[in-house]
């Protein structure tokens, strides 16, 4: 158990920092002994904690995907807790409502501040798979928040909404993380000694201060995930989310939270809709409504522009 809660705290994160925060603080509790009491908890709320990952529902032929809290592969002690995705469950699902004969579209409802990098891409890919078979329009809608690996997910969608100006998307990084237990470990009088082959087997060790090497090491590691995100981000969304030809900054992949227009003007979303608009407009019109209205806001997106110029 320990080394899974290791291997969970090191891992590379697509994540909102102020969250990965909070999961470090719940698993560092575990990793000290003092083991997380769930039924306290449960006492305290006056209820259990049910937070089991909900089917798809269908409404007027559109199916409700909905993908809450922190995303892991699997699901684990964090998401008792407080929710979560599991990817692998979530493309089950997703698989599944795609197939249905009685499915005309899907919506993807997202809220979430990312995850894990692993399983994310493999949730994505199964996305923009089903987008690219052209059979069934898929929408992302953004309920609050859409951080990281979420919006890694989201993207893979044809359309992206958001339900309003307070939502909050982006966030385009990754982080990983070194534990150094070496001083804990000599305040309770314990040494633990490795004995490995393979220079980079254990060249981050969490029994040993963070070297200059292993450090650059992590970096490469995390460094190539984000050259992974970002590029992907850009095959999803190629009219709205461009890469410079140099190697400068990518403006909307700078780790940055863009907050309702300002994820429309960045590109990373297409507008501003309601749940229930969405749904009216899929059960209507299904793909060709929802580029009809795409390019009804760009036109209207235009002539403002134009507008402006003028004025100017």
């Amino acid at each position: 158990m320990t080394l899974k809660i290791l291997d969970i705290l090191t891992s590379p994160w697509a994540i909102i920092p102020e969250k990965l925060g909070e999961i470090q603080a719940i698993y560092f509790t575990h990793l000290r002994g003092d083991k997380i009491d769930i039924k306290g908890i449960e006492a305290q709320l006056g209820k259990p904690l049910v937070n089991e990952q909900k089917p798809y529902q269908i409404v007027n032929g559109v199916a409700l995907i909905e993908l809450n809290g922190i995303i892991a592969k699997r699901m684990n002690m964090f998401t008792q807790i407080s929710g979560g995705v599991s990817t692998q469950i979530a493309i089950r699902d997703f698989r599944q409502a795609f197939a249905d004969p009685e499915v005309n579209a899907v919506i993807l409802v997202i809220d979430s501040p990312g995850g894990t990098v692993d399983g994310t891409e493999e949730l994505a890919n199964a996305v923009y798979e089903a987008r690219r078979a052209d059979t069934k329009p898929i929408v992302t809608y953004a309920d609050g928040l859409m951080a990281s690996a979420a919006y890694w997910i989201g993207a893979a969608a044809d359309r992206i909404y958001i339900n309003g100006n307070t939502a909050q998307v982006g966030s385009i990084g990754v982080v990983a993380t070194h534990i150094d237990y070496s001083q804990y470990e000599a305040k309770i009088g314990v040494k633990t000694t490795e004995i490995y082959a393979g220079k980079y087997k254990r060249i981050n060790s969490e029994y040993a201060p963070l070297t200059k090497e292993g450090k650059q090491y992590i970096q490469d590691q995390v460094d190539y995930f984000y050259s992974i995100f970002a590029n992907t981000m850009a095959r999803y969304r190629p009219e709205k989310l461009q890469i410079p030809a140099d190697d400068g900054a990518i403006p909307w992949a700078d780790g940055k939270v863009f907050i309702g227009q300002q994820a429309i003007e960045n590109g990373l979303v297409d507008g501003v809709k309601s749940l229930e608009e969405l749904i009216s407009m899929l059960s209507q019109g299904g793909k060709a409504m929802i580029f009809r209205e795409q390019i009804n806001e760009e036109t209207e997106r235009r002539i403002q522009n134009g507008l402006h110029s003028r004025k100017s």
